[in-house]
Order: C-alpha cells, then sequence, then structure tokens
C-alpha cells in the first residue's frame, strides 16, 4: 500500500507546514490555568497505549535529549510515554460540578467494561514510530499506521462507549507521542532543528495492551517538573488477544 494511502499522512503534513508557518509557540500548559480556562485541567480520563518496548523508549529519550535546551518544561517522563487512544471526558471532584462531559469515578468501572469485548477482540499489531513534528505547543513524535489496525482499535471502543464518552474535539484525531512542551519562544529556529529530524524511518513498535487510566493535573501555575508532578489513575488495563 503506498504510504500517502494510509491513514493521518496528509493530516502530519500540514501539521509539519502549520508549524514552520509559526512566528511564536504556544504556552498551552501556562494558558490553560489562566481564569475560567481553569475548569478544562480537571483530571483527565483516557483509553491510552502505553509505550514501554525498551528501545522505543529509548529512541524517544534520545529525541527528547535532543531537545531538552528548548523545551521550556521537563520532558515527558520515560514511564508515561503514551498514544492516547480516546479521550472519554474529565472527573467531577465534587458531585455538584456538573460541567459537559464530566464523569464521577465510580462510574469509571461500568465505561471499562463496555469497552473490554471491544479491545480484548482485537489481535495484537505494529504501528510506526516517528520522525518527529511539531504542533504549536508541543514536540511530538508521529505515529504511523499502515494496516489501520489503530484506527479500527479506536473505533471499536467509541462504538462500545455511551455517546456521553465522545466528547466532541476542538481538532482531528491525530495519534501522536507527547514529548515535551516549548512554552512560548520563537518557533522558526526549532523548524530548523526539527528538520534534521524529519526523514528518520518510523519505527515498528508492538501494541497489545491498553490502559483505561485518569491524568491528575496541577491547576496552579505551571513549573518545569509539572509534567513529572502529574499523578496517573490506572482504572483497568486489558490485553489484546484475538
Amino acid at each position: 500500500m503506498p504510504q500517502d494511502a494510509t491513514p493521518y499522512v496528509k493530516q502530519f503534513r500540514k501539521t509539519w507546514k502549520k508549524f514552520t508557518r509559526l512566528d511564536v509557540t504556544e504556552d498551552s500548559l501556562a494558558n490553560d490555568r489562566r481564569s475560567l480556562r481553569r475548569w478544562r485541567l480537571l483530571p483527565y480520563i483516557a483509553f491510552l497505549i502505553p509505550i514501554d518496548d525498551p528501545a522505543i523508549v529509548d529512541q524517544l529519550t534520545e529525541w527528547q535529549t535532543a531537545f531538552r535546551p528548548w523545551l521550556a518544561y521537563d520532558a515527558q517522563p520515560a514511564e508515561r510515554l503514551h498514544i492516547t487512544l480516546h479521550h472519554v471526558g474529565m472527573l467531577r471532584r465534587s458531585p455538584w460540578m456538573l460541567f459537559p462531559n464530566t464523569w464521577k469515578r465510580d462510574t469509571l468501572f461500568a465505561l471499562a467494561d463496555r469497552a473490554r469485548d471491544a479491545i480484548e477482540s482485537c489481535a495484537p499489531f505494529d504501528i510506526g514510530i516517528g520522525p518527529l513534528n511539531a504542533f504549536p505547543n508541543a514536540l511530538i513524535a508521529e505515529i504511523h499506521d499502515p494496516h489501520r489496525c489503530l484506527r479500527l482499535l479506536r473505533a471499536r471502543i467509541r462504538r462500545a462507549l455511551p455517546l456521553r464518552a465522545r466528547p466532541p474535539a476542538q481538532w482531528n484525531y491525530l495519534p501522536h507521542v507527547t514529548l515535551g512542551f516549548w512554552g512560548q519562544q520563537d518557533a522558526p529556529p526549532l523548524a530548523g532543528r526539527l528538520r534534521l529530524f524529519r526523514d528518520v524511518e518510523p519505527q515498528a513498535v508492538r501494541v497489545d495492551r491498553v490502559k483505561f487510566t485518569v491524568y491528575s493535573r496541577d491547576m496552579l501555575s505551571p513549573k518545569r517538573d509539572i509534567l513529572i508532578s502529574a499523578e496517573e489513575d490506572v482504572i483497568a488495563r486489558f490485553s489484546l488477544q484475538g
């Protein structure tokens, strides 16, 4: 199958072109903690694909190190490298906090049960990680899905969940691994350095597990170690067995 026919290739090209035209990067970690936008920082609920293959983790860590001087915050910790498969919503901190697409913690186990068969009836599959790319706010590694298995798994999870667990997104889904955040700085020098990493061949990694997790994020002004201090609460783990 020609590479252009695989999912997400055109989206990644558009993402890269957008970044090369950017003047200044966005400090989303700081911006989201201002005034009324802070409600969006409620604990984040999602189905994730953990990245823990030692060779892949080493490669991602090497890329993080190459950009460490340009990251405003400490890089994503190696033990939390992941691909977000589906965002379910946010966790209510109190019963009266009735924001859209929020969930009480005791309802999450039922969501996990609804998704279990959809996940575990899928067979393990391979995806490609790399090359590097960038959002206006973050350094990312692209995820390529040559056999469309990741797209199918995501669709199966979404169909298994109630409509309220499929919140509208500001952007089209584009699978990636977030490596670190830029903060606010001039973008052209970053684009110039990233060009050195744009022709890296994707590295194959096996997808055989998914986890359903909650990330709690600090609502205070972000410090350099903000990603390290985030807390993770794993609701359920699944193995692809089909």
